[in-house]
């Protein structure tokens, strides 16, 4: 027992000798951990991105796949100016090209002056875009511009382009300035029809609009332009069928060929909305006489920068016997139809019975415009939409009778409508008639035969 009594003395000793140490010796202080950061969940908006330089050019085979998405406004400010940037050999935007960002759109499409052009004195039962009578009733009401799809599955049941007034076609969604496909802005003002397929605007429906004072219609969208739309003085007259579901009714088949709607539905609906009014339109000057001009029996975009892959190779023909211009594509007629259109808006179409015809146009205007990039994303692809230059002036040809006349277009403000003159400055009258409008590039030139 002695012992192990000093064994357990010993122990203590020790124990009290440690803890004697470790009393007086410098604490050591603990690691700080930095607070964790969670990653922002608030998404850059398609508007706010910059084209990539090094993406790839798309087939001109490919179409897009649109993004259906609503609204969103950007959680940036964009910059007070369109940023030029050049292509310096890395793909991207060709030399001399601005990309026009949210801001500068905004602020172009925004600024509607009064129309400098002198009215032209009719009858007050003649429509001013097409020169012929109807029913005055008709003119008392704001035009509609229905956006209407060029995808191959679309052609086989297009709607209403005999009864538009006006057909303007525009190239869209482009990566390095090769573009994708056309698409088509069918303007109604004297005529009530059914149009179809919807699909959705672009930036030049912000230019074409205040020169109608009308009214949109679309169907669907990226975030980019729908939310410059939203932004501009006439947008309550802005109807998206993807946002706005009693203004189209649906038919069966994918998106791309499914939405219809009618003229007199829109202005029923914009009646309800409190948006219905008169407009005065100076439109064009008519004349029933024949110009002379050179021969112009067909007229092709069979070369690009025309995506005439994706849109298909277009010409147009002129038929003696009915004094219009035929359109063909990929050698066979371009067809059209006409009928009632009912149903549940919102809901499934009804078509009555239709009437299939070939598009014909009294008039084909060739329009020299600059075509500049958006950094708006318009599809899956990641193509971009494309800002127009319709304000200022240009060279165009207008082809009507079998002849073409070389001629220069004017528009000086957005509320302007196009103006066509002479080499000697006289104005330059359609024929009576449905015009159609090819928005070429600068320096393009279809093939005349």
């Amino acid at each position: 027992m002695p012992r192990a009594s000093s064994l357990i003395s010993l122990i203590s000793l020790f124990s009290l000798f440690v803890f004697l140490i470790a009393c007086n010796a410098e604490p050591t202080a603990a690691p700080t951990l930095a607070p964790t950061r969670r990653p922002s969940r608030t998404a850059l908006p398609a508007a706010t991105l910059k084209p990539p330089a090094t993406r790839a050019i798309p087939s001109a085979t490919t179409l897009p796949t649109e993004t259906l998405e609503p609204t969103d406004e950007p959680a940036t400010a964009a910059p007070t100016k369109p940023a030029p940037r050049n292509s310096g050999g890395g793909g991207g935007v060709a030399s001399g090209l601005t990309v026009w960002t949210m801001a500068p759109l905004i602020n172009y499409f925004s600024k509607i002056s009064a129309p400098t052009f002198e009215g032209i004195t009719r009858p007050a039962n003649v429509n001013p875009l097409t020169g012929l009578e109807v029913n005055p009733a008709l003119l008392q009401r704001r035009p509609v511009l229905a956006r209407i799809g060029n995808d191959p599955s679309a052609r086989s049941i297009h709607a209403g382009f005999n009864q538009a007034d006006l057909v303007f076609e525009e190239m869209i969604d482009q990566k390095n300035m090769v573009f994708a496909v056309t698409r088509f802005t069918l303007v109604f003002y004297g005529q009530d029809a059914a149009f179809r397929p919807l699909r959705s605007a672009r930036a030049v429906n912000a230019s074409l609009m205040p020169m109608f004072d009308g009214v949109l219609i679309s169907s669907g969208g990226s975030k980019g332009t729908r939310f410059m739309l939203s932004q501009l003085p006439w947008s309550k007259r802005n109807l998206d069928g993807d946002l706005q579901g009693s203004t189209i009714c649906i038919a069966p088949g994918d998106y791309r060929v499914r939405v219809a709607s009618s003229v007199q539905h829109v202005q029923d609906y914009i009646a309800s909305k409190g948006q219905a009014g008169t407009v005065n339109l100076r439109g064009f000057q008519f004349s029933n006489n024949a110009p002379n001009g050179s021969p112009a029996h067909s007229v092709a975009f069979d070369h690009t920068p025309w995506p005439f892959r994706a849109a298909g190779l277009t010409e147009w023909r002129y038929d003696a016997g009915s004094g219009k211009y035929l359109r063909f594509v990929n050698g066979a007629p371009h067809s059209t139809r006409n009928y009632a259109l009912d149903g549940k808006w919102g809901g499934a179409c009804n078509f009555g019975a239709e009437q299939v015809e070939q598009i014909a146009t009294a008039n084909l205007v060739v329009l020299n415009v600059k075509y500049e990039p958006t950094d708006f994303v318009e599809d899956t692809l990641e193509s971009y939409s494309a800002f127009v230059e319709m304000t200022g002036s240009g060279a165009a040809q207008i082809f009507r009778d079998g002849v073409k006349m070389d001629a220069r277009w004017e528009r000086p403000t957005l509320a302007d409508f196009f103006k066509f003159t002479d080499a000697s400055g006289a104005e330059i009258a359609l024929k009576p008639g449905i015009t159609w409008f090819e928005l070429a590039p600068l320096g393009y030139a279809p093939t005349v035969k």
